[in-house]
């Protein structure tokens, strides 16, 4: 989902669990609103409605699997789930799941199944080579930070699947491509205040953020300081 877009309370036939992969989102149910980050897990019975609103930050990546309503069993109220937890809570039932043969030990079977295939079939060798087109990306993003620069046009760029870039990324770096554009964007930002009295509203402009309140946000949460209090900072050490 791109970043800054708004879905206003809808609703969907089949049931749906989500997994947010990259970015953030706000999703509206019953009235309350959960903050979704990597690694967690949220799930929408059959026709539930739901609002969600993305943040300006980057775009969000999520993986949504449908079920139909017919299959659909409804999961223990605890929403969102995050994925550690849930495998740690599989791990230590899948021997009784296996015991008894109904809706849910006939989806712990098939998971696990495909769980096992994909273990087997990745390499033993942690040390993959950085891809050439994942160098690429680092390149537009280390050049174009200040442009209108996203997952998915990064993506686009080197020629790879938006969650072929955004896995390799972590596995490399250990951060979201987003992330990396804040902090690129960022350390521009550091440059600029340190360097004289150039409005706020103007450094957002030419580091590429939407406003001065989303600079000074992520800023503020990359520094632990505010952009005035960091260019005070710099200021007296060196007058």
């Amino acid at each position: 989902m791109p970043a800054g877009l708004v879905l206003d309370r809808h609703a969907h036939n089949p049931g749906q669990l989500c997994f947010v992969l990259e970015g953030e989102y706000v999703e509206i149910i019953d009235g309350r609103a959960t903050r979704l980050r990597p690694g967690r897990m949220q799930f929408r019975a059959p026709g539930e409605a739901h609002t969600n609103r993305f943040g300006h930050a980057e775009d969000v990546l999520t993986l949504l699997i449908s079920f139909d309503p017919r299959r659909w069993f409804e999961p223990a109220r605890r929403r969102p789930l995050t994925i550690e937890g849930l495998l740690k809570d599989a791990s230590t039932s899948i021997r009784e799941q296996l015991r008894s043969i109904d809706d849910a030990s006939y989806a712990a079977i098939e998971t696990w199944s495909l769980l096992s295939l994909s273990h087997l079939s990745r390499p033993n060798d942690t040390h993959v080579a950085k891809p050439v087109w994942l160098m690429d990306a680092e390149l537009i993003i280390e050049r174009r930070f200040n442009d209108k620069v996203s997952l998915t046009t990064i993506a686009s760029a080197v020629g790879v699947h938006r969650a072929t870039l955004a896995a390799a990324f972590r596995r490399h770096r250990g951060l979201s491509v987003g992330e990396a554009i804040s902090s690129a964007r960022i350390a521009f930002a550091r440059d600029i205040l340190a360097r004289g009295r150039t409005p706020l509203a103007e450094i957002a402009t030419q580091c590429g953020f939407h406003d001065q309140a989303h600079f000074s946000h992520v800023f503020r949460v990359l520094t632990g300081c505010t952009p005035s209090a960091f260019r005070r900072a710099v200021t007296r050490r060196s007058s």
